[in-house]
């Protein structure tokens, strides 16, 4: 067991709605930006409304000089083998909010601006909502692959008693941009041979029936006997113009997020790509470090 506290939003899946918001700081004053992230964190937060906040490498160690999660690194472009791109927009400050009322969530999101826009720029804004209980926009349930106990998630998404950032959580976050008009051209049977599950009973397709480049295949890995899983928290977004998903995601070694995109864009060794690239586009990407509530606290003193 951890002796140190994961931020309790990590966990909270109750959510109906989510605002996505990344900064990346303007200014080097650090008594500025650690009282603006105080200020930001000062939600009362609750069942109904939680808040995480995740940090970049270079904003870590800006503000946190004396140590570093062993693999944590900043987002690259990843290319990949039939000309997919994974769009590196690597930032300084994640805040993640999750909640019940939309009007409660904007209301945070609103303060945390209002805190943060004095040292630093806002990059990325995107609210998320709940579809059909947990659904993607294309159809599917996301998330089926998490781990299934409280116990099981938190061995996955969380850095291990005695390496530096213990209790904390290494966090992938990307926005990916479905082409919905394509995806609808697609026959069931089609979508499910893609996904790797079934559409209506989401069950995992078995033996043969299971393609070797679904999204299901590409993702459910091993590394030298090791299942690279990790704690999955997406969220749909978006307008009748664009819409896709808010990919997040939280993991104990940056190893569980490498692995599984290197084998969805053909980077590993039997060089297939994930087919569900052909239908949606990832156009962010940034990796963070989730501190321990004692180590966030101890770090903005």
């Amino acid at each position: 067991m951890n002796n140190k506290t994961p931020q309790a939003g990590i966990f909270n899946e109750n959510e109906r709605h989510m605002h996505f918001l990344e900064y990346v700081l303007t200014s080097d004053n650090i008594v500025l930006i650690k009282q603006a992230i105080s200020k930001a964190l000062e939600i009362e937060q609750s069942e109904q409304l939680t808040l995480v906040v995740s940090f970049g490498k270079q904003a870590w160690q800006k503000l946190q000089s004396n140590w570093t999660p062993a693999t944590l690194e900043d987002f690259t472009e990843i290319k990949g083998k039939q000309g997919h791109i994974a769009a590196a927009t690597q930032a300084d400050v994640f805040f993640w909010l999750q909640g019940e009322d939309i009007g409660d969530v904007f209301d945070a999101a609103m303060h945390i601006h209002h805190a943060m826009k004095q040292i630093a720029n806002l990059t990325l804004e995107q609210q998320g909502f709940d579809y059909h209980h947990k659904k993607d926009l294309i159809g599917f349930e996301d998330g089926t692959a998490n781990p299934k106990t409280d116990e099981l998630k938190r061995a996955a998404a969380v850095i291990p008693k005695g390496q530096p950032g213990e209790g904390g959580s290494l966090v992938l976050s990307e926005k990916w941009v479905h082409d919905m008009d394509k995806w609808g051209e697609v026959p069931v049977h089609c979508q499910e041979a893609i996904v790797g599950r079934t559409k209506i009973e989401n069950e995992e397709l078995q033996g043969d029936a299971m393609p070797p480049d679904s999204h299901v295949s590409r993702t459910d890995l091993k590394v030298d006997g090791v299942a690279m899983k990790i704690y999955r928290r997406s969220a749909p977004y978006g307008t009748v113009q664009e819409n896709g998903l808010m990919f997040l995601a939280f993991a104990c070694e940056l190893k569980r997020f490498t692995s599984q995109l290197e084998s969805m864009y053909g980077l590993a060794d039997d060089g297939m790509i994930d087919q569900l690239l052909n239908y949606s586009k990832a156009v962010s990407g940034s990796y963070w470090f989730a501190p321990a509530v004692e180590d966030l606290q101890t770090m903005l003193k």
